[in-house]
């Protein structure tokens, strides 16, 4: 199936310590809104995610489907091919990183460009839904993503472009919809005024996420960064890394995107098309249980 992932379920399964048969409960009854055709390799980073919980795990898959059908800006027509993601990847940097010795997933995103007015807020998020999609293809479930930021070319008048109501459905499908276990938010280059970035985002984030936020104003030692968390072996030259340059491994990973181009049409045409089976197929069981 194209909408499918593409990392080996099997191995994932053993990795994790997943149960098949928690795979199939996630599908009985069937999740409203939620395509009968879903694969296993989505539930199994469900069900990672989820910590096994198969009842949180049908919240989380239902409210996924639901952030996606309210966000078409964030979540629709994401052919890498379209010349507004394009534009992102002409402007800014997103790859996905090794995983760390302790498994995690990394990902990284930075502003290549510095002209604010080449930053479109939507796309940007559009793109870097992508990124996370992208790692968890071939990397499946973990035992958590690790989100990695350089600021180094952000400047106040990128705050002016940023939308408070995107804003708003970023933090609810990352914290709520997410399929993967956030780690942490490691912010390189931290800028001076990242105080106001604060004061636009805090509202919309658990204080459970602002505990995974760490900060590296410029200049700053990045000793604790490869002793604790991502290695030197598994980041880029540009901050003392054993890996290429961020400007070679974006290059290489334009090609992953590019190679995913059907599955990211595949996923948009499945999820549309089921839902409303879905709903109904749900709507008749209900009906059933109450006759």
């Amino acid at each position: 199936m194209d909408h499918d992932y593409g990392f080996d379920l099997e191995e994932a399964i053993k990795r994790e310590g997943l149960s098949r048969a928690d795979l199939q409960a996630l599908r009985t009854p069937p999740i409203e809104g939620v395509p009968l055709d879903i694969t296993d390799r989505l539930l199994a980073c469900f069900l990672n995610a989820c910590r096994k919980n198969v009842p949180e795990t049908r919240k989380v898959i239902k409210i996924y489907y639901q952030d996606r059908r309210e966000a078409p800006e964030l979540f629709d027509n994401r052919d890498p091919l379209n010349p507004k993601i394009q534009q992102c990847f002409q402007n800014q940097d997103y790859f996905f990183l090794p995983p760390t010795p302790a498994g995690h997933s990394v990902i990284f995103h930075r502003l290549s460009n510095p002209k604010a007015s080449n930053y479109h807020f939507d796309e940007a998020v559009k793109t870097y839904f992508m990124l996370i999609e992208t790692c968890m293809y071939h990397q499946g479930p973990r035992p958590g993503l690790i989100c990695l930021f350089d600021m180094n070319n952000v400047g106040l008048s990128h705050l002016l472009r940023v939308k408070i109501g995107t804003i708003r459905k970023f933090f609810h499908y990352l914290q709520e919809g997410l399929p993967a276990k956030l780690k942490a938010i490691h912010v390189l280059n931290a800028v001076s005024f990242f105080d106001k970035v604060l004061y636009i985002i805090k509202p919309f984030m658990h204080a459970e996420i602002l505990n995974m936020l760490f900060l590296y104003p410029t200049n700053t030692s990045l000793e604790k960064l490869y002793d604790e968390w991502i290695p030197r072996s598994c980041l880029p030259s540009d901050y003392g890394g054993e890996l290429k340059s961020v400007a070679e491994l974006h290059q290489e990973h334009l090609k992953t995107y590019q190679s995913l181009r059907p599955y990211f049409l595949a996923e948009e045409r499945q999820r549309k098309g089921d839902s409303k089976l879905i709903e109904e197929t749900s709507n008749k069981i209900k009906s059933l249980d109450i006759d």
